[in-house]
């Protein structure tokens, strides 16, 4: 009965929930979904494209047997052609990403101090204005090719404008110091679940649609339609997307005057005494009133200001000084942190104090074991981002040397494999969060467990029925990022959140100059002995994020009393 009581209690709580709260100010997350979508319509293609035209241009074999690359049960002929292409092409795809990551590598170590302090919006417009020129251009070489013999390494050219611009990287800064400037602890983590929900339905969507989108219009065509979607984005952006930096700061300024009524304080009058009028010139005379305001009126009645060599008979609080006193260093503290933030602004675009700004950020010392739980969570999620990196390069050279998918059966597995992690978030999240009490470090364990179990079984796998068996078993998988950033932000103030996600973002550009490289050696060594042995290398990375996390929850025990409502 108590444990029915208390679930019940817990509903009634999420029925109650005020939603207007987690759902305010919804402009990112439709930029989000449109990006991802565009990706996902069209990136199946473009590696396709990418493959064909590597067949005919470069191995000069005939189009009728290249077009055969993308039949099922294809002929031992053609499988022998597959096999042949696929180190080049590995090779292609290993080019590209490592294009792409480059400049946002550089962009990374100045990005935390730019969104700090000139803001989200301008990063979030130059990174979509690149992502919008790459899908056109590449759009424009696809529809060429059509008419002229194209050398496939034009296509690996039109990550070019987009990896000029910061790509990924800017843009999930931004996007993420967005949703953290416009939440508070408690309506963060539905939030950041609900944008990685959208994350997974773009990527669902994209994905169910590109074959069949593909079939009816064609390969450039449906670039194209990707190039629009995203240079709509783009626009929406410019035009009706806030700047986010200071509004934290705005609605506790406003909360402040609500609760402490200043402003019918400023109506009424109020004598001003001498005391008053010397707090500027004679500060030891005349200290700030930094007694709490909720005193009794007793103790205010009690407590006088100190005495002076003109009132040398005035009686004072005997811990009046030295809380004063106290309060000195502080006062240095916030003074040097002032001429700081001054000094970075008026550095220039890519001067070294944006570099030293960050890494004191990130390394500076912090109460409680709270920058170790920062480095540990990063490290965690960049262990994820250069698995993903890893695997992005060869994946779908391994299900058509494995299995022989055709694009459809990719694009189906893709849907699949975007949408039940999505229901798992939504469902998962919600249900053992609200009703279990699971903390956010507990289910970022439960995540990074289901992600280890998801590469064991594609390792293993040697029928595609067990591809979608690794699916089910990585149904938690997609809550890790949710939960490791909710848990970055909420043990970091607002002003040092920018800096803390580019640490995370510098280890992720440059994660594709080891990740690819690695992964793609890995592929093209067990290319013909065991094709999935890449998948066993990105368990054990999990496993590495798992212990990480693990030692998170362990901290997180000794400090029970200053992270019970942090990280509850």
């Amino acid at each position: 009965m108590v444990e029915k009581a208390s679930n019940a209690f817990t509903l009634e709580k999420l029925r109650n929930l005020q939603w207007e709260k987690v759902f305010h100010m919804f402009y990112i997350e439709p930029v989000v979904f449109m990006l991802l979508f565009s990706h996902t319509l069209s990136g199946t293609i473009q590696r396709n494209q990418v493959i064909y035209q590597t067949c005919t241009v470069i191995f000069h074999y005939n189009e009728s047997d290249c077009k055969q690359l993308d039949v099922k049960n294809a002929s031992a002929e053609i499988n022998a052609i597959e096999t042949e292409l696929q180190p080049y092409v590995a090779n292609l795809f290993l080019a590209r990403t490592l294009l792409e990551s480059i400049v946002p590598a550089f962009c990374g170590l100045f990005i935390g101090s730019w969104s700090d302090h000139y803001g989200r919006k301008p990063l979030l417009i130059v990174s979509m204005i690149g992502f919008s020129a790459s899908f056109l251009m590449m759009a424009a070489i696809c529809q060429l090719s059509s008419y002229y013999v194209v050398n496939p390494w034009w296509y690996i050219l039109a990550a070019v404008p987009h990896s000029l611009l910061g790509g990924n990287c800017v843009f999930s800064v931004a996007a993420f110091c967005f949703i953290s400037d416009i939440t508070d602890c408690k309506s963060r983590p539905y939030r950041m679940i609900f944008m990685e929900s959208l994350f997974f339905i773009g990527l669902t969507s994209g994905s169910l649609l590109s074959s069949f989108v593909y079939a009816a219009v064609g390969s450039s065509a449906t670039i194209g339609l990707s190039g629009c979607i995203v240079t709509f984005a783009t626009l929406f952006t410019i035009f009706f997307v806030p700047e986010s930096l200071h509004y934290h700061k705005e609605q506790e300024t406003k909360n402040a005057i609500a609760a402490n009524g200043v402003k019918e304080c400023t109506e009424s009058k109020v004598p001003i005494t001498a005391c008053d009028l010397q707090l500027d010139r004679v500060g030891i005379d005349c200290p700030p009133n930094f007694m709490n305001d909720e005193e009794p009126e007793k103790e205010k009645e009690k407590r006088m200001e100190l005495p002076t060599p003109a009132t040398p008979a005035m009686s004072f609080d005997d811990d009046l000084l030295a809380k004063y006193v106290e309060r000195l260093p502080q006062k240095a503290e916030e003074r040097k942190r002032q001429e700081a933030v001054e000094q970075t602004k008026k550095a220039g675009l890519f001067s070294m104090v944006h570099i030293r700004d960050m890494i004191s950020t990130c390394f500076k010392r912090r109460d409680h074991h709270a920058r170790a739980v920062i480095w540990l969570v990063t490290l965690a999620m960049f262990l994820s981002i250069f698995v993903f990196d890893g695997v992005m390069t060869v994946m779908y050279l391994f299900v058509r040397e494995k299995f022989h998918w055709t694009v459809r059966d990719y694009t189906f597995f893709e849907t699949v494999s975007h949408l039940v992690p999505m229901i798992g978030a939504l469902i998962g999240f919600l249900v053992l969060r609200k009703v279990f009490r699971l903390s956010v470090v507990t289910l970022a364990l439960l995540a990074f467990f289901s992600e280890i179990l998801n590469n064991l079984a594609k390792g293993f796998a040697t029928m595609p029925w067990h591809m979608y068996l690794s699916v089910t078993l990585g149904v938690f998988r997609s809550i890790s990022g949710p939960m490791c950033r909710t848990i970055v932000s909420n043990i970091v103030p607002p002003s040092d959140l920018g800096k803390i996600f580019s640490i995370k973002n510098v280890l992720q550009s440059f994660a594709p100059f080891v990740a690819a490289p690695l992964y793609t050696l890995i592929y093209k060594r067990s290319l013909t002995t065991y094709p999935g042995l890449f998948n066993f290398v990105s368990s054990f990375l999990y496993l590495l994020s798992f212990v990480f996390i693990g030692y998170v929850l362990r901290i997180k025990h000794r400090h029970k009393q200053h992270y019970a409502k942090v990280l509850k």
